[in-house]
């Protein structure tokens, strides 16, 4: 007997169907017109390239162009045979759209919670926004069957007659696509593009009506032993339009030889091993190789010779043969390391470049997630958590309305000096939207460093700052930021024409900001409020001057171009002086894109970001990577609180957290410290970014958060910032002793210091370079600086030898800009890039060079040892000796009760006092490092330091500060 709840199920899944016949879903994005323009470079060149070439390739058409009713009349079709039932039934016309389904089939759906498919299934979703996704489980597929095949009953004969479930399932593929069209995909496969960067726009899309790719391509004289054909075709994901000729012809043999087997009461020597040639790659490989030569179908007269596998073997770039598309085996099998296939990096198995500006980036994620959660924000008041929550829609309209009342436009330079937040989050948007240029400004920055960096632009229109500033680490113990406010007010620097500020005074303790700060504020908006605006005006709008969201192009505004700039970034200051890097809405928006990519995330993921939204950390590894995806970005405090970071990934099931190695450090701390368990956390994803990782922390994040698919990012402010970057399935060792391989779209090179013009052989130490989309435009007004940089130099040629790896070889001409980083780095021979210091930072001691890192892994080992940092110091006898900052472990709350004033200036380097750990002294370190180490590493000045190192705003160590604080201590001791 039928069980209730599953007849249920099945009824309603008939019901669904039954209403998914009733509509006709084409994609309009899938039409020509609709298209956005192709990448120029990687498998939509190639592929443009091809279909300009030889006559074998796109001689002859098919035949069947006519027009055909999609229903027809009934008709007597008891003398038809299974091929003409099935032509009368679904009429090709190769005019059609291309369905915009996406049908996968499994035993359960995503529903279920054992569904095993989560993220592969979720990638064709996010890939195809709009499109009706279908995942069918096995007990539902006969019900749609026989609802699309009730007028060729010997189909649905044929496939219940099928006695193994996997003939089942090759079957399905074919009869929905015959019946409905769209792609059919294996559910254990992931979608790394969409469909519409498939075909490149060269190619009309009403010119084929098949799009398969080559799965085999064996090179090898046994390759009858491991394949069934010497060239075979993939038939685990095809897009195809309904009736097309293929799969009429594939459906009529499987139907016509399951009968027959039925009849001759064959089946029960049947065995999987026959699959293949049954229902499997086999036959679909046959059925297209005779589609080819059907002169039925095409005009063979202008070909060179018989279409067969000599016609696809070494095959690099699309193809089209009549009405059928086939695209190359690095497009759909990449990384297989076999056959041709190049690797998963290759530029033929990743996406084309985003063409288009943020605000038209944020216009098609709000029609596909305008409903999803954008934005978490918290903060800590009177003790307890409040949380803002802003949806896409939410985001993009107030967004809209802040753009309207900032009183910008293009190009005017907004500085905002602001915690993480929804005020932050919004103010992106809306400064983007108007093509205006934001200016994010480190928010505990004193009145002096505020003056110098809006002044060194010199036409800052608005800025934005706060009443009071959050600290990292004091929740709710910040300090006033009144001395900022009154100097901006009382100087105008950088012709500053309107202050806004954001009223957060209610998340902070008594205390913190004075009556003499309030009658200062009163007095100030009451001498000139035009100037000193509160943030809440801003959130007011008319309804006759406000535009509808999304309106940014509208016909007052400029038009926008993607390669408008769009940020200026302050780099961090690990040297002295801090420049300011220009980038494009085609860097920033594409750097995001493909971090997001890279990394995984779907729009169903949550992810918790600390770092701050004032570095490229936050805002493009975190906020623009996470509304690439449609994914909800959770803000956990306004500055980094540890506590809150973790309660954050709970309250919220969050799926990934984000920070640099301290911050990591400091959450692992509280969780211990507090009991955390890690069974009711759902941590997977996540990026580790800023400075080296050890061994030891790895493990420690693995272990007590789970996140086993933490990546490790690398670039600098002035590569938008990401240039290299680990996959989550990285071998272990790659993933401890690399950054990864270059992004998509990226070349990297490593070349001799001081000899720019020779690459270093594999596995040698040089100086890294980058090359493309992601380069800034250069530092602000400073052509000097930039030059030593950024430098045009003739295009070379990969050498597999050398360490370079280019991955985006298209045609742009004899010349290309490199970005020259200043760090010392080598290259695996399969593209894995490790960091081994900055250039600046390495020790030449006698003459050699001694790189820190080796140094400062070392001593990290030690029990006692939290954090550590090598410095060379001058030596006269060896020009520079070893010098090792070592802080010591120590109780959270001890560091809670230093003294405010340590945190007012994230400039300042304070004097520290050497306060060993009663089992750690200067001689256990350089004793522990001499015994892993050879003598010339061990260090020859040891000094403990208690308190953080002197940082950057990303969590990078200034070792310049320390260097400067090593010479002034041995001084003393003269």
């Amino acid at each position: 007997m039928i069980n209730s709840r599953r007849a249920l199920a099945t009824a309603a899944a008939i019901v669904t169907f039954i209403f998914l016949l009733s509509r006709d879903h084409s994609a309009p994005a899938l039409t020509a017109t609709d298209r956005p323009p192709s990448s120029g470079s990687g498998l939509a060149a190639a592929a443009a390239a091809a279909s300009r070439g030889a006559s074998l390739w796109s001689s002859g058409g098919p035949r069947q162009r006519q027009q055909q009713p999609l229903q027809r009349p009934m008709a007597d079709t008891s003398h038809m045979t299974t091929q003409d039932k099935l032509a009368y039934a679904y009429p090709y016309d190769i005019t059609e759209k291309f369905p915009a389904y996406v049908w996968q089939t499994w035993k359960t759906t995503p529903a279920d919670e054992g569904f095993d498919f989560r993220d592969q299934e979720a990638s064709w979703t996010l890939q195809h926004p709009g499109f009706v996704h279908e995942v069918i489980t096995d007990s539902v597929a006969e019900s749609y069957l026989s609802l699309l095949y009730a007028s060729v009953p010997e189909v649905l004969e044929a496939y219940r007659t099928l006695p193994l479930p996997v003939l089942k399932a090759d079957f399905f593929r074919y009869l929905i696509l015959l019946a409905r069209g769209g792609i059919y995909s294996d559910i254990d496969t992931y979608a790394l593009k969409s469909a519409i960067d498939w075909i490149p726009e060269s190619i009309s899309r009403d010119s084929f009506g098949l799009v398969v790719g080559i799965e085999a391509d064996p090179d090898r004289p046994d390759w009858q032993d491991w394949y069934s054909r010497r060239i075979q075709f993939c038939q685990w994901t095809i897009q195809s339009k309904r009736g097309h000729p293929v799969l009429r012809e594939v459906v009529s043999r499987i139907t016509n030889h399951t009968l027959a087997v039925k009849r001759a009461g064959g089946w029960a020597g049947f065995s999987g091993s026959k699959v293949i040639e049954f229902t499997g790659p086999a036959l679909w490989t046959d059925v297209l190789m005779d589609y080819f030569n059907d002169e039925r179908y095409f005009n063979t007269a202008d070909s060179k010779g018989p279409i067969d596998w000599k016609s696809f073997t070494g095959m690099e770039t699309s193809r089209r043969i009549g009405d059928v598309v086939v695209l190359p085996i690095t497009s759909f099998s990449p990384g297989v390391e076999q056959m041709g296939s190049k690797d998963i990096e290759d530029p033929m198995a990743y996406p084309p470049l985003l063409k288009m500006t943020i605000p038209e980036h944020l216009s098609t994620i709000v029609s596909s997630h305008g409903a999803r959660k954008a934005i978490i924000a918290r903060r800590l008041v009177n003790k307890r958590y409040q949380d803002t929550t802003l949806t896409y829609a939410d985001l993009d309209a107030l967004s809209t309305v802040l753009s309207t009342n900032l009183g910008i436009r293009k190009g005017d330079m907004v500085a905002v000096s602001l915690f993480n937040g929804a005020e932050f989050a919004a103010l992106t948007y809306a400064v983007y939207k108007l093509g205006a240029v934001l200016v994010p400004l480190n928010p505990t920055f004193g009145f002096g460093q505020v003056r110098a960096a809006m002044e060194r632009l010199g036409a800052v229109k608005v800025l934005v700052t706060s009443l009071v500033v959050d600290l990292p680490y004091r929740p709710c113990r910040g300090r006033s930021n009144v001395d900022v406010l009154r100097g901006v007010v009382e100087g105008r620097p950088g012709h500053v024409e309107s202050l806004v500020f954001v009223d957060n005074r209610t998340a902070h303790e008594d205390g913190v900001w004075g009556e003499e700060d309030t009658v200062f504020l009163e007095e100030a908006r009451r001498r000139d409020d035009d100037f000193l605006i509160p943030y809440e005006r801003l959130l007011v709008s008319s309804p006759s001057s406000s535009p509808s969201p999304s309106s940014y192009s509208s016909s007052s505004t400029p038009p926008l171009s993607p390669n408008d700039i769009i940020n200026i970034q302050f780099t961090s200051g690990t040297t002295a002086t801090p420049k300011a890097a220009q980038l494009s809405h085609r860097t920033i928006l594409n750097n995001g894109a493909l971090i997001s990519q890279r990394m995984g995330l779907l729009p169903v993921d949550t992810i918790v970001v600390p770092p701050p939204l004032f570095h490229c950390f936050g805002s493009v590894l975190g906020y623009m990577a996470v509304v690439a995806a449609g994914a909800t970005i959770c803000f956990p405090s306004p500055a980094f609180d540890p506590e809150a970071s973790l309660r954050m990934c709970f309250d919220y099931d969050a799926t990934g957290l984000y920070g640099v190695p301290t911050m990591f450090i400091a959450m692992l701390e509280v969780f211990e410290r507090m009991g955390f368990s890690s069974e009711t956390l759902r941590l997977k994803k996540g990026i580790i970014s800023g400075s080296s990782v050890p061994e030891s922390l790895m493990r420690r994040i693995h272990q007590r958060l789970g996140l086993e698919n933490l990546t490790i990012c690398y670039g600098q402010t002035e590569t938008g910032p990401v240039s290299c970057m680990t996959c989550p399935d990285d071998p272990p060792d790659k993933l401890l002793s690399s950054v990864g391989r270059p992004l998509p779209h990226t070349a990297v090179k490593i070349v001799e210091p001081g000899n720019r013009s020779v690459i270093v052989p594999v596995g040698q130490r040089g100086e890294l370079a980058t090359s493309g989309y992601h380069l800034m435009e250069g530092y602000y007004d400073d052509q000097v600086r930039t030059a030593e940089v950024r430098v045009l130099e003739p295009r070379h040629r990969h050498d597999p030898d050398k360490n370079q790896k280019n991955d985006d070889d298209d045609d742009r001409g004899t010349h290309e800009l490199w970005l020259y980083s200043g760090d010392e780095a080598s290259m695996s021979s399969d593209g894995y890039v490790s960091i081994t210091g900055r250039i600046k930072d390495l020790i030449i001691r006698a003459g050699e060079n001694i790189n820190p890192l080796e140094i400062e892994n070392s001593i990290c080992q030690m029990p006692s040892v939290r954090d550590v940092s090598v410095v060379g110091v001058p030596c006269p006898r060896l020009g520079e000796a070893v010098a090792a900052f070592v802080r010591t472990a120590k109780e959270e709350e001890e560091e809670e009760d230093d003294d405010d004033d340590d945190d007012d200036d994230n400039d300042k380097t304070t004097a520290a006092v050497p306060a060993p750990a009663p089992a750690l002294t200067q001689d256990a370190v350089r004793d522990w490092v001499r015994a892993r180490l050879s003598n010339h590493l061990v260090p020859k000045h040891v000094f403990f330091w208690p308190d953080e190192f002197p940082k950057t705003a990303s969590g990078k160590v200034q070792k310049f500060k320390l260097r400067q604080e090593a010479v002034e201590r041995l001084k003393k001791e003269e």
